[in-house]
């Protein structure tokens, strides 16, 4: 279900917030703010407003400030003010120089950790096997992983979509995908036992509802108030109550049923899904623990996996139904790639779709998860660039992805979107999942989104089979774009939006 529709009430009714401002000014008045000092000019929201204000401003618009900032001091870094810190925005000029430095300086995991507010969604900090596992297993296993992923969309498309033939149907785009993406996503984390159960598919939905609406309500408040704040969401408490079913109902008689196999089963053969390879890669007692791998699997499955591809492919549907001019060229590759059919896909056939990914990178470029990337915390001592520009211990740090995505000295005609300007030159390697300072979205450097390639296969394989098979657009013909929702630096497609489709009568 879309999480913005059960937003709780009451945080969103006028009348108690004047509460919410007196809890805030008098807590403000009796506690320090405490940030690590950097010396790079400060962008605020009004500089005639005390700076606590324009920490909570940061939410309003912090796209805008961040652009500002941007133009404002063109190559050289710049920080802005936000309810939990300050966030340093250093220029492109930098790139190269943090593009290899080591987790134990500047650290993705703690960044990640702060961003989400990890200690009220339950984000593991002290494990980074499933980083390590979504690199070294699940990457390299794409050209197995595809037949399933096709195989299991073969079953969640008539489940999941309403019959719409010879008619329209409405639905909500955002839900729809979403739960097409979970069981997709499912079938490869947790294997085939797991992935077609309505209890744990209705885990996973609500688990990641609830993490959408804690860090909404959330990550406005300065940090010194969520922990009060906290104590009055549903979603927080909610969150260690289902991360304990999920241990306990799936996951600890999962796991101690395939270490007994293969203990006492001389020819078991080991599944060949993510929850496998986390427990052979776990090297250590702390990670082969039941709690810790049924942890980092759900936030695999919540925030990395599903969350993040469905706003993916919301958002390109979005912008094709605004350009149904696309849709002719976008069908002839998807029938040139997959002239065997769609149940026969491979990872080639989706590698060979350079229209649909040229047009998924543009969508992407301009609708991205975020205005900035590749967030880092700087740990251990200070850190002293090149120039002698200072970052202090605890630091944090990032790249301007949004504004970078934008301007005319990178991207020529950056405003315009033009959906096949990547695959023009049929010798560029200007994938979607290309890192470079043209397309900055998925992270850059040693810890740069591990998980991207898996992503975009199956965003392709669903798109193909919707793109060609149904015929889709605005509920009242609207024929504006849904807003994008904003949450500071945060960009979300609008999960409201009702789409009618219907099915074309074709099968591919």
């Amino acid at each position: 279900m879309d999480w913005l529709v059960h937003l709780p009430n009451w945080p969103l009714q006028p009348a108690i917030w004047p509460l919410y401002l007196t809890i805030v000014l008098v807590l403000y008045t009796t506690l320090r703010y405490t940030v690590t000092r950097c010396k790079a000019p400060t962008i605020k929201f009004n500089h005639y407003l005390p700076n606590f204000f324009n920490r909570l401003l940061y939410f309003i618009d912090a796209p805008g400030m961040i652009q500002y900032g941007y133009e404002k001091f063109a190559g050289m870094p710049f920080q802005i003010l936000k309810p939990d810190g300050n966030l340093i925005i250093l220029p492109p000029r930098y790139m190269e120089e943090f593009k290899n430095l080591p987790s134990s300086r500047i650290s993705l995991l703690h960044a990640q950790h702060k961003n989400v507010l990890g200690e009220y969604v339950n984000i593991l900090l002290d494990s980074e096997l499933p980083a390590y596992t979504v690199t070294k297993k699940l990457t390299p296993a794409l050209n197995r992983i595809v037949p399933r992923t096709i195989n299991e969309l073969q079953y969640a498309f008539p489940t999941v979509i309403p019959e719409c033939k010879d008619r329209w149907v409405s639905v909500s785009l955002y839900e729809m995908i979403l739960s097409i993406m979970s069981r997709t996503t499912s079938r490869i984390i947790v294997g085939d036992t797991l992935c077609r159960d309505e209890r744990w598919l209705n885990l996973v939905i609500r688990y990641t509802n609830n993490i959408g609406v804690t860090i909404f309500l959330l990550r406005p408040f300065p940090k010194f108030l969520r922990p009060l704040m906290a104590k009055f969401l549903p979603s927080v408490w909610k969150l260690p109550k289902q991360l304990a079913y999920a241990c306990d109902e799936f996951f600890l008689p999962m796991i101690n049923e395939r270490r007994h196999k293969e203990r006492t089963d001389p020819n078991y053969k080991k599944p060949d899904d993510f929850m496998q390879w986390m427990m052979d890669s776990a090297d250590n007692e702390y990670d082969k623990k039941p709690e810790t791998l049924t942890h980092g699997l759900m936030t695999i499955v919540a925030l990395a996996a599903v969350h993040t591809s469905t706003m993916l492919t919301t958002h390109a549907i979005y912008d094709l139904i605004l350009r149904p001019e696309l849709l002719e060229p976008l069908r002839e590759e998807i029938q040139e790639t997959l002239k065997d059919g769609w149940e026969n896909a491979t990872q080639a056939s989706f590698l060979a779709q350079r229209r649909l990914d040229s047009f998924l990178r543009e969508s992407h470029r301009l609708n991205p998860t975020s205005e900035v990337t590749a967030q880092r915390i700087v740990r251990g001592e200070k850190l002293v660039l090149s120039d002698s520009f200072v970052l202090p211990k605890g630091s944090h740090i990032c790249f301007p992805s949004g504004p970078m995505s934008r301007d005319e000295d990178i991207i020529p005609d950056a405003m315009i979107f033009d959906a096949f300007r990547w695959c023009r030159d049929p010798n560029s390697r200007n994938y979607l999942v290309t890192i470079d300072r043209t397309n900055m979205h998925f992270g850059y450097g040693r810890q740069a989104c591990p998980g991207r390639f898996y992503a975009v296969s199956t965003i392709k394989a669903i798109l193909s089979r919707f793109i060609m098979e149904y015929d889709f657009k605005f509920e009242k013909d609207l024929k504006k774009r849904p807003k994008n929702i904003l949450n500071g630096d945060h960009i979300m497609p609008n999960m409201m939006t009702k789409v009618h489709i219907k099915e074309r009568g074709v099968k591919i």
